[in-house]
């Protein structure tokens, strides 16, 4: 799929070398529980359970600037449902404060509900002080819906509160 400055694609395999670029990166992985990836092969091991091939329930895109899709710069995508369908997306450093997470959040959810017509809400959670991500999910219409103090651990960081948002399906009628 492409928005006016972007490619998203379904990620595949072959995308582990800038997978790893993007997951080894510690200003991208701050505000993830998971933490940086240290090695190539824990990448490997992230990237195998979001795989579509893998990962029924996971449609995971690779971000990709148009005309450069040579490198990827970001993934967005749903990658589990507990209980709801639960979105997440990380871009490298490089391009934050561009728009395009933002960019890619929309294009994605709009082609995400024609994939999965049955899923009637997706959610999102992120940390109380990540602003960036707070704007982002804002502006792609998730609504702040609950904070949960203390609720995980972030490995660089410690135990944090995040907010959780949620996008519902529009009603039709």
């Amino acid at each position: 799929m492409n928005t006016p400055r972007l490619h998203l694609r379904k990620i595949v395999a072959s995308d582990l070398n800038d997978f790893h670029d993007i997951w080894s990166n510690t200003e991208a992985t701050k505000w993830s529980s998971c933490g940086p990836k240290k090695t190539l092969e824990e990448s490997q091991s992230w990237l195998n359970g979001i795989l579509p091939e893998k990962n029924d329930n996971g449609d995971n895109y690779a971000v990709f600037i148009r005309g450069h899709a040579h490198k990827m710069i970001g993934i967005v995508g749903v990658y589990s449902f507990r209980p709801a369908a639960e979105l997440g997306y990380v871009f490298h450093p490089d391009v934050w404060g561009q728009g395009y997470a933002t960019e890619a959040l929309k294009a994605f959810m709009a082609v995400y509900r024609e994939l999965r017509p049955s899923v009637d809400a997706v959610e999102a959670k992120t940390d109380v002080e990540h602003k960036g991500s707070i704007r982002v999910l804002s502006k792609c219409g998730f609504e702040n819906v609950e904070m949960l103090r203390d609720n995980i651990s972030l490995p660089a960081m410690g135990l944090r509160s995040s907010y959780l948002f949620r996008i519902e399906r529009p009603r039709k009628g």
